[in-house]
């Protein structure tokens, strides 16, 4: 079995890694130049699925705490803390050894996930043909790839989606999120105090005051001493949804922006709104971010040589954080469904293609679309998943609770 994959990102590299160690033959193809051609992310939290990457993964690649760590060369615990109105308490969620969390700096990641793949850049995808026996994509530069199967993990204005799905090519939804983004770089004083707020990032969940915000440390520095951050301050705003091309964010600049979000976090507790007023207007974003999701029903792909993953079946919105995390639980479980069609040739015939792949879609898409679902709820307390695609007893997962301080020493 030859498979084809759109899109390196981390799903298309995760299932590469996971098709290398099973010796199944593959390409991967990347619309971007290079893999600077575009921002990464900011961050990622790996908690249930550890272990399951790790086993998945040919034993080549380096260790993946050592790799991906955003708070490397800190020797702090990740964290994630909310506080509620009224709060100032630490009340949140750690790594522990038996409950194990990885907050990955998106960059790292990708480039864990790159180890030893023949990534091929510059390949944009301008059409699909799709038989019964063998599928054929063709790129922008003129040259085509023909495979027994195509993955789609091209992201969230997938191509390859648009040749399952042609009568509706476009099925993004904005959201009703108004949101504005500032990135800075701290050190001495101010940094300590952030890592003491949370080491990892930190919620203020104020429906009184009408806002939700998350500030995030995207990573620390080779030396340990200065740190980039990043903050996002979101209002729901149907306006947004509905006319995104003349919300006043959008024409609105950065000085206007960021007197914005200073007048709403100003009765915020002095700590919490630190980040906010340590922010310059040239470090607010200048482009207004519409966030968009992608919701498909169960039953709505077709099942073929033609599957799709991440973020072209379910994107979502980024406030439980899970966009990612789902995407990599797809990697593992298409993973097993070829690992099946490679066994004893079953990729040679349709039917069988039809019915592991129409499985695979069933169970996708019911998780991925109540993902979705939750995440425009703003559902923090929602049904998390494991490595098989199924729900996680809440018992197996990091626990909320008061978290102690600890002192903080910068420096490698």
């Amino acid at each position: 079995m030859h498979v084809l994959i759109v899109g390196a990102g981390l799903g298309g590299l995760a299932l590469a890694q996971n098709l290398r160690k099973q010796g199944i033959s593959f390409e991967i193809f990347e619309r971007d130049d290079n893999a600077d051609a575009r921002f990464q992310g900011w961050g990622i939290a790996l908690y249930a699925i550890i272990d399951a990457l790790v086993e998945a993964f040919p034993s080549d690649l380096p260790d993946l705490n050592e790799s991906v760590n955003h708070l490397k060369p800190l020797a702090l615990n990740p964290q994630i803390t909310v506080y509620p109105p009224g709060s100032e308490r630490r009340l949140g969620f750690e790594h522990t050894p038996e409950l194990p969390f990885i907050r990955a700096e998106r960059r790292r990641f990708r480039d864990w996930l790159s180890t030893n793949l023949p990534i091929q850049w510059g390949k944009r995808v301008t059409r699909i043909e799709e038989g019964s026996s063998s599928v054929t994509v063709h790129f922008e530069d003129g040259g085509s790839a023909k495979g027994d199967i195509l993955i789609g993990a091209d992201g969230i204005n997938s191509i390859v989606r648009a040749h399952l799905l042609p009568s509706i090519p476009n099925p993004t939804k904005a959201i009703p999120l108004a949101t504005v983004i500032g990135q800075l770089t701290l050190s001495g004083p101010a940094l300590v105090r952030q890592l003491q707020l949370s080491h990892s990032g930190y919620m203020s969940v104020r429906p009184d005051l009408g806002f939700i915000t998350f500030t995030g440390l995207h990573h620390m520095s080779p030396d340990g001493l200065s740190a980039k951050y990043y903050w996002n301050l979101m209002q729901i705003d149907p306006q947004i949804a509905a006319s995104p091309d003349s919300h006043w964010l959008v024409n609105s600049t950065k000085q206007e922006k960021l007197d914005h979000v200073l007048k709403l976090t100003s009765k915020l507790p002095p700590k919490l709104r630190e980040i906010f007023e340590l922010t310059k207007p040239e470090e607010i974003n200048e482009k207004t971010h519409i966030w968009r999701d992608v919701h498909l029903e169960p039953g709505s792909l077709p099942a073929g040589r033609v599957i799709l993953m991440g973020d072209a079946a379910h994107a979502m919105m980024p406030f439980r954080g899970e966009g990612g995390y789902h995407t990599l639980v797809d990697s593992l479980v298409l993973g097993k469904v070829l690992g099946r069609l490679n066994q004893g040739n079953k990729f040679e015939d349709e039917k069988a293609v039809k019915e592991l792949v129409g499985e695979y879609n069933t169970v996708m898409l019911k998780r991925g679309s109540q993902a979705v679902k939750d995440s425009r709820a703003l559902d923090m307390n929602a049904t998390r998943y494991g490595p098989d695609g199924e729900p996680i007893d809440p018992s197996q997962l990091p626990q909320m609770k008061v978290l102690p301080d600890v002192e903080i020493v910068l420096g490698a």
